[in-house]
C-alpha cells in the first residue's frame, strides 16, 4: 500500500497545511527493506558482495545514513558529492570516487584519504602518476573503469576502451609505480536493464580480470549500476521487457562471479551500484488538484507539481498515481490529463488516468526516488519539504520547502 494511503486524508492536510502545497513522503522502512532484500539475493550466492550508494540518484541526508548503517559504499562522481560523503561521517575509505571529471585536487584528497578512486581516463593515470610521485611513503587505491562493446548497446563514452590497447597501458602505467595499488576494475554501462545484458557485461570484465590480474585476483569488481527496482504493476507494464528482480540481477551477476571466484575470503568484493534499482519507491510525491477545465472534449486537471518533480529525466512513462480525495461527493471516473503548474507544454504528469478528481483532491505520484531530489531546478517554483516516515509512521523532516531567500544568497543583490 502506498505510503500515502497509510497515512490518510487527515494526515496529507496537516502536512500541506505545515509544509505547503506539494511535499515528498520518504519512506524509511522501505529503502531499509530494499537494500536489505538485494544485499541477501547477491550474497546467497556470493557472500563477498556490497552496495554502493549512488549519491547521484539520491543524497537526501538521512537517506546517506540509513544505507551507510546497512553497510554501503557512499559512491560519488564529484568534488561536491564528496565532500558531502564525508561531511556525513562516510569513512574515506568507504567512499568510491568515480566520475569523468575529477580536478588534481581532488583526486590527491581522495586518495592521501585511503578512498578508492575509479580513473577513467589517461590522463588522470598521469595524474594519479604524479601524485604518487609526491607521496611516495603512501598507498594510493585506484581502479580502473573499463569500457567494451555489449550487444545491441551504442558504445558508452566513460571509462578507458578495453578493445585496444589502451587499458593495458593505463593498468602498467599504474602499476609500475610501487605505491600505486590498482585494486581492480568498475563497468557501468546504460540502455539495458536486462539480467542478460548483466550476465554479460560480468563475464566480460572477469575475462579482463583474467588478462590484467595475471598474479591472481583483485580485490573488486564493480558492475556499476542501472538496475531496476521494485515497481507498481501499473509502471512494469510499460516497460517493453520485463524489468527484473533483484533475484534475476543476483543469479545474472553474482553466478559467474561465483564460478570463477569460489566463495572464500580471498574472491574478489563484487561491487553493485544500484541507484534507480534502490531508490526509486522510497519516494511518494503529493501535490494537490489546483485547477481543473475541459478543452477539445479533453479534461485537464492542473496539480501544484510539475514534471520536474516527478520524473525531470523527461522520460514518457505515466507515473502511477492515487488520489486522496478531498471532502466531496465521489463522481463518475473518467479519463484526465494531469499537468503541472510550469508555463511549458511538456508539463504532463500523466497522459491519461482513468479516475475521479475535483479541486482541492491530494495526488499521489509513486516512484518518484530516483533523480527528482538531485535534478528538481529553481524554475518557477520552489523545491518542496521531504518529509521522513519511519517504520511506526512517526514522521520527521528531511528536508525544508526551500525559500527565494535560499535561491537568491549566492546573488548579490544591492
Amino acid at each position: 500500500m502506498p505510503l500515502a494511503a497509510r497515512l490518510g486524508r487527515t494526515a496529507l492536510e496537516r502536512l500541506h497545511a505545515d509544509h505547503g502545497t506539494s511535499f515528498y513522503l520518504l519512506d524509511l522502512e522501505r529503502a531499509r527493506s530494499n537494500i536489505r532484500e538485494l544485499t541477501q539475493a547477491f550474497r546467497a550466492i556470493y557472500a563477498r558482495t556490497a552496495i554502493g550508494h549512488s549519491y547521484k540518484t539520491n543524497y537526501i541526508p538521512s537517506l546517506c545514513a540509513l544505507t551507510y548503517a546497512e553497510g554501503a559504499y557512499a559512491e560519488v562522481v564529484s568534488g561536491m558529492e564528496y565532500d558531502l560523503a564525508c561531511r556525513l561521517a562516510a569513512a574515506p575509505q568507504r567512499i568510491l570516487l568515480n566520475g569523468p571529471v575529477k580536478s588534481e585536487a581532488l583526486l590527491e584528497r581522495a586518495l592521501l584519504a585511503s578512498s578508492l578512486v575509479n580513473v577513467d581516463s589517461s590522463q588522470e593515470v598521469e595524474v594519479v602518476r604524479t601524485i604518487a610521485q609526491r607521496h611516495p611513503d603512501r598507498t594510493l587505491r585506484v581502479g580502473l573503469r573499463v569500457n567494451f562493446a555489449l550487444d545491441g548497446l551504442k558504445r558508452s563514452r566513460f571509462g578507458i576502451d578495453a578493445e585496444g590497447e589502451e587499458l593495458a597501458t593505463a593498468h602498467a602505467r599504474l602499476a609500475e609505480k610501487g605505491n600505486v595499488a590498482v585494486e581492480g576494475l568498475h563497468g557501468h554501462f546504460g540502455g539495458d536493464r536486462s539480467a542478460a545484458s548483466y550476465r554479460q557485461r560480468t563475464e566480460r570484465m572477469i575475462g579482463l580480470v583474467d588478462r590484467l590480474f595475471s598474479a591472481g585476483p583483485p580485490k573488486f569488481i564493480d558492475v556499476g549500476g542501472g538496475l531496476a527496482g521494485p515497481m507498481p504493476e501499473a509502471l512494469r507494464a510499460q516497460f517493453k521487457k520485463p524489468a527484473p528482480t533483484y533475484a534475476e540481477y543476483a543469479e545474472a551477476i553474482a553466478t559467474p562471479m561465483r564460478e570463477r571466484y569460489g566463495v572464500g575470503p580471498d574472491a574478489p568484493e563484487l561491487i553493485v551500484e544500484p541507484g534507480m534499482g534502490l531508490f526509486s519507491d522510497v519516494l511518494e510525491f503529493v501535490c494537490r488538484v489546483a485547477a481543473t477545465k475541459t478543452i477539445g472534449g479533453v479534461r485537464h486537471a492542473i496539480v501544484t507539481g510539475s514534471i520536474y518533480n516527478v520524473k525531470p529525466t523527461l522520460n514518457t512513462f505515466d507515473m502511477p498515481l492515487l488520489v486522496v480525495p478531498g471532502e466531496r461527493a465521489a463522481a463518475p471516473a473518467c479519463r484526465w490529463v494531469v499537468s503541472g503548474y510550469t508555463c511549458m507544454e511538456i508539463d504532463i504528469l500523466h497522459s491519461g488516468a482513468h479516475t475521479d478528481l475535483a479541486v482541492g483532491d491530494h495526488v499521489v505520484f509513486a516512484n518518484t526516488g530516483a533523480y527528482t531530489v538531485v535534478l528538481k531546478p529553481p524554475f518557477i517554483e520552489t523545491a518542496p519539504a521531504i518529509i521522513a516516515v519511519d517504520a511506526n509512521s512517526t514522521m520527521t523532516v528531511a528536508r525544508r520547502a526551500e525559500t527565494l531567500d535560499d535561491l537568491m544568497t549566492t546573488y548579490p543583490i544591492a
